[in-house]
This record gives C-alpha cells, structure tokens and sequence, in this order.
C-alpha cells in the first residue's frame, strides 16, 4: 500500500487555522532517545541541505565520499539508481499497519502514544531476506502514475482517473493554480505515445489575492507526437521544454513510464512544486494558495522510503510532524550476498531546540535468514 507523503485534505483546514494563529513547528514530545548500546542513533541536521551517512562508520560524509543513507528535510534518499553511484538496496521490514486504519489513514493515538523505547522491539525484530531489494527511481511532486490516471484493461487505454485535483506552484515561486485532471487519452496498444490530455488551471497569479474564476486549459501543442510537453500556467502557453525555463507542469510518455512532472528539483530549476492529490470539491473549496509551503512537494528520488513514508502530519491540530517508527532494512550492497544489512528506523524530526528539519535515524546491523 502506498502512502502519500502529507495529507493535505485531511490537514489543510487545520494547518491553515494554525498559520492564521502564528503556530509553528513543536518538538515532538516524547520520552529520550533512548537505546541499546548496539544501536547507532544521530540527528542530521538536513533543515537547510542534504546530509549523506555513511551507517557503517556512522558518520556524516559528503556527496563524493561513501555514503548508504541521505536526508533533506523530509525526504530520505538511497545512495543507488536515480540517487547515487553506489548499490544500496531498501525494503520495509516493519509497515506498522496499527498506525492506520483501513483507508490508510493515521490513527492519531496511536501515533501520539507511540515512543522510541515502546518501539525499539521492532528494530530487534529477526527479518528473513526479502525476495528483491528497492533502488531509488524518480519520484514525481504529482505522486505515482496511478494517483491520476488508471489503466482500462478492455480497451488498453491510459485514461485520466475521476475527480483528480491538485495544488501547484509555478516555477518562479510567485504564483499558484487549482489543477484539475480532466482528460488522458494514452492508447497502449497503438505504440505511439499521449494521444490527447486536458489539464484545468485557475490561476492565482503573482500578487493576486484569490485563484481566477475561469480556468486555462493546457491541451497537447500543434505537432504533439506523444512525448513530453510542458505547460506555463501563468501566460496561458505551451511551452519548449528544452528551450524554455518557464514551464510549470510538464505531461509526458518515456519508456514504460508516463507522468507528470513540476518545474522543480531533479526535474528542473524552478521553484514549482504540488500537493498531493485531492477531490475537485476540497480544491475547489480553496479561495486561494493556504500559504504553507510544506504543501508543496518537489521532484526527486527516492524509493521505499517514498513509498512508505515514516511519519505523519498534524494528527492533534498541531503543525508537527509524527514519526510512525516504520522498520526499514538497507543492504550495502545488492549486488554482494555478504555485504553489511542494517534495520533503521527514523524517529524523530526535530533538534533539541524544537527546530524541524532534523530527522534522527537509529539503525543496527542485522543478519537476514
């Protein structure tokens, strides 16, 4: 099961009444961090830059030196695949199912009553080797394909999902739209690529106090082949991709992918970004940008913890973050049957003085049977 990395419909009136209130980030409270003394336990202060640790040495390193792990802000990394030279390989060992319920949403008692001691037993669990092991891909702000789109199996057909929504930042940083999936047409059977697609934008543009009431359409440019096209929301214009450093969303078919894509990141140099998905009721309900940056998520890399994020947000009306104690094996090596395995778990996301952006990992070497 997928977990989408902050749930803006579920948080956004409370994060909003919280901005409104002057709130800011809190401490989490729980007991000390305490731990056995085989187990390794640092806080990389990521809130400004990303932080690479090396686990056998348990050392923070650079970029060019060895590294398995790596953290900016919220977002951990694999030194493999789309992220890095090396092989590190990952796979959720401990999903921690009781955090949430059947819809896949936070238990907030459950987070909030959870410590590091209470949770260290599923660190010492015993772990059998996975059948494979998860290197980092391309992680899109948009989410994963079928977030938006689903696959008609009758007919082949890429089509978009209904009622499919986000918010999203244009690439200067400055303005902002309510974007609605209206249409995807990708004939899988037919070979050649995007047939057709219709994105919705009400646009709030730099300096304006509201979204526009009539919406701009992005809709494939002449001579559209199937391949990538980009879109700037803010002149209302397809744009080069190649050519132009103004585009905001870009929509395209590579490969066995199709995706969407923002101005952001690893995609980009812009300053774009977008929210999880949501209805068109809960964007529509939106006068205007929340003004909460942590809304909007960038492109980038990332693998299992992407795919089975460690924490939750703003579960008791507080605009915190949570951490769910998820059980993470990493392998050193994949391609070495006798390279070094650690069980990790990330416990906590800010520093002594109550300063997000510092996540604290604690990690132990482990043997797989």
């Amino acid at each position: 099961m997928h977990f989408s990395r902050l749930k803006v419909p579920a948080t956004l009136a409370a994060a909003i009444a919280l901005t409104a209130c002057g709130g800011s980030d809190n401490k989490i409270g729980q007991d000390d961090q305490a731990t056995g003394d085989d187990i390794s336990s640092v806080l990389l202060p990521a809130a400004d830059s990303t932080v690479y640790l090396n686990l056998e040495s348990g050392q923070i390193v650079s970029e060019s030196d060895t590294w398995h792990i790596a953290a900016n802000r919220l977002a951990f990394k694999l030194n493999s695949g789309a992220s890095g030279a090396g092989k590190v390989g990952g796979v959720l060992a401990v999903a921690q199912d009781d955090f949430y319920d059947a819809s896949g949403e936070p238990n907030p008692s459950v987070f909030t009553n959870a410590t590091v001691n209470s949770e260290e037993e599923h660190l010492r669990g015993t772990f059998s080797e996975p059948e494979s092991w998860q290197q980092d891909a391309f992680s899109s702000a948009f989410g994963v394909a079928s977030d938006w789109s689903e696959y008609n199996m009758s007919s082949g057909v890429i089509e978009a999902k209904p009622d499919v929504a986000y918010l999203v930042r244009s690439a200067e940083g400055n303005s902002y739209a309510r974007m609605k999936v209206k249409e995807f047409n990708f004939p899988t059977r037919g070979g050649q690529g995007i047939e057709s697609f219709t994105f919705e934008f009400y646009v709030q543009a730099d300096g304006a106090a509201a979204f526009s009431s009539t919406p701009v359409s992005f809709t494939p440019p002449a001579g559209y082949q199937g391949g990538d096209a980009c879109y700037d929301f803010d002149t209302a214009t397809t744009v080069d991709c190649n050519a132009s450093a103004s585009w905001d969303v870009k929509v395209g078919f590579s490969g066995r992918d199709w995706y969407l894509k923002s101005n952001s990141g690893v995609s980009g140099t812009g300053k774009g970004g977008a929210s999880d998905p949501m209805s068109w009721a809960e964007a529509d309900a939106l006068a205007a940008d929340p003004g909460i940056s942590q809304l909007y998520l960038t492109d980038s890399t990332g693998g299992v913890f992407s795919d089975h994020t460690w924490q939750a947000y703003n579960l008791t009306g507080m605009h915190k973050l949570w951490p769910n104690y998820r059980t993470y094996l990493i392998k050193a090596d994949v391609e070495n049957a006798e390279s070094a395995v650690w069980a990790l778990q990330v416990v906590g996301y800010y520093n002594e003085a109550g300063v997000s952006g510092n996540p604290t990992v604690r990690w132990l070497p482990v043997s797989t049977q």
